[in-house]
């Protein structure tokens, strides 16, 4: 065999091994989860290995911004009334000057001084200055904004320019294409494209945005049922409170009896709109990482797919499965629990 095939072969060997490796390797490494929690009522950060990443040093504040979630690289964080942003170092990138902030999202983050709504980028700089009685986050290129307290909701761009004019009662963020808007002639809801055209007729007394392709909406009997983005009735209004679908399920209410419908219980649904888990609980909440939050009795629990207990309902508060772990609170202390429902972290303070 010649020197040169011989190199060949080697050269080739070496190629298949390296692409093998980084075909191995995690995807998303650069946004691994990270953990906010509590020590001596300064906030830390943890890894996925819930191993200190940022020391905690940040004091804790109870605020509607807790627990601090990092999206696009930065967090929002409390800096005893102001807010601010810190990077996944722990080092503060935006100075807290901010009366709230919000997560980023599509390179913009929605924030607040003075009690007027704007938009910054991430270096902190405003793309859109704080003008807005109200306003909400950036989606699919788009922000719903309202000028004053008695002026309609339009929508804007990320230059600014109004995109679809101020014209509607109330406006929710684009979802899968469409937005949900009130619209003043009867109070109705329905949904517009990206070019403010009504796709769907206001027509719905009540109504929740579009997720995996439908749209819960309320028909008739004051019942709510699920439509597609045709308009057309997918699942018929049979259930009392219904909510958008998240991994192919969705939090559904019905009647405990006839005789009195405000005493309710949910379950969840599946696409046929059967229920797949019996209405039980005194709340439930969407599907995240195969793993759903329920209440009963005034306490948190887990639930996986098949509607097995796997947490049972003993926490005051709980939150969302993020890769491997929910955040949950017992009394003032915070901990986490794996999706075995098991603690990962004991509650702290």
């Amino acid at each position: 065999m010649s020197k040169i095939l011989s190199k060949s072969i080697i050269l080739t060997g070496i190629t298949l091994l390296l692409l093998s490796c980084k075909a191995s390797e995690p995807t998303g490494s650069a946004e691994h989860n990270l953990y906010p929690y509590l020590e001596d009522q300064e906030v830390g950060f943890l890894d996925n290995n819930l191993t200190k990443k940022i020391d905690p040093k940040f004091k804790f504040v109870q605020t509607p911004i807790w627990p601090y979630t990092f999206s696009e690289g930065l967090a929002a964080v409390n800096f005893l009334g102001s807010i601010g942003y810190i990077d996944r170092n722990g080092s503060i990138v935006i100075d807290p000057k901010f009366d709230y902030a919000e997560a980023f999202n599509e390179g913009t983050a929605l924030v607040r001084v003075k009690m007027q709504y704007g938009f910054i980028n991430q270096e902190g700089d405003f793309i859109i200055d704080p003008t807005f009685y109200k306003a909400e986050r950036f989606s699919e290129g788009l922000a719903p904004v309202k000028d004053h307290r008695n002026s309609a909701w339009g929508y804007i761009n990320k230059e600014g320019n109004l995109k679809i004019k101020n014209q509607f009662t109330a406006a929710k963020t684009f979802s899968e294409g469409v937005a949900l808007v009130q619209t003043p002639e009867h109070n109705e809801w329905g949904f517009i494209n990206p070019d403010g055209e009504m796709v769907i007729p206001a027509q719905y007394e009540k109504a929740k945005s579009f997720s995996e392709g439908l749209a819960p909406v309320m028909l008739g009997f004051k019942q709510w049922g699920y439509i597609n983005q045709n308009g057309a009735v997918i699942i018929e209004s049979k259930f009392l409170e219904a909510y958008p679908f998240s991994e192919n399920k969705a939090v559904a209410a019905m009647p405990v009896d006839e005789e009195n419908l405000e005493n309710k219980k949910y379950g969840y649904i599946n696409r046929r709109g059967e229920f797949i888990i019996e209405p039980q609980y005194d709340r439930a909440y969407a599907f995240k990482e195969g793993r759903a939050r329920i209440v009963k009795d005034g306490k948190y629990g887990y639930i996986d797919e098949r509607g097995q207990v796997i947490a049972e309902p003993i926490y005051d508060k709980a939150w969302d499965f993020k890769g491997d772990f929910a955040l949950v609170k017992l009394g003032d202390k915070y901990g986490y629990i794996n999706q075995n429902g098991v603690f990962a972290l004991e509650p702290i303070s």
